[in-house]
């Protein structure tokens, strides 16, 4: 019987056949460049979908290379928001995380927001106009890691 090995399995065993088609997959030139996104006078929310947005001098609308889910969350600031208090620096926890805003009030303590199992959608404890995050990009889901990997041609 022969295994029928995922993209996950073909990067691991690194085997030269297929090595160079599953890291065109992974497109690690993208992973591996942070992105530091700043949205600004955005219509009040508590959740953003980062795949769908485009933040300040980026390419408006789909062709928008940026719009990219996020893999791991390094910088997640609010800038603006009809809740003073809720401006400040968060920290980003999983979807089970409890909601915080800044203890103390505004950049007071670093409060608690929630990033989505996917990483495409940012949650905050009060509606938000404005924020920075920096995040390194998610380009494969858990899915197409696993599902089973076909060489390009």
């Amino acid at each position: 019987m022969t295994k029928v090995l995922s993209t996950r399995d073909t990067l691991d065993d690194a085997n030269p056949l297929d090595i160079a088609d599953a890291l065109r997959r992974l497109k690690l030139g993208t992973t591996f460049t942070p992105l530091k996104r700043t949205f600004t006078g955005l219509t009040a929310a508590a959740s953003f979908d980062l795949t769908a947005i485009d933040g300040t001098g980026e390419t408006v609308g789909a062709g928008n290379a940026n719009r990219l889910a996020a893999l791991s969350v390094t910088n997640l600031r609010v800038t603006a928001s009809s809740t003073a208090a809720s401006v400040g620096s968060y920290v980003a926890g999983d979807v089970g995380a409890t909601l915080l805003i800044p203890p103390g009030g505004a950049s007071a303590a670093v409060g608690v927001a929630r990033i989505s199992d996917d990483g495409k959608t940012v949650t905050f404890p009060n509606t938000v106009t404005a924020f920075v995050i920096a995040y390194i990009p998610r380009i494969l889901s858990s899915e197409a890691m696993a599902a089973a990997f076909a060489a390009q041609t």
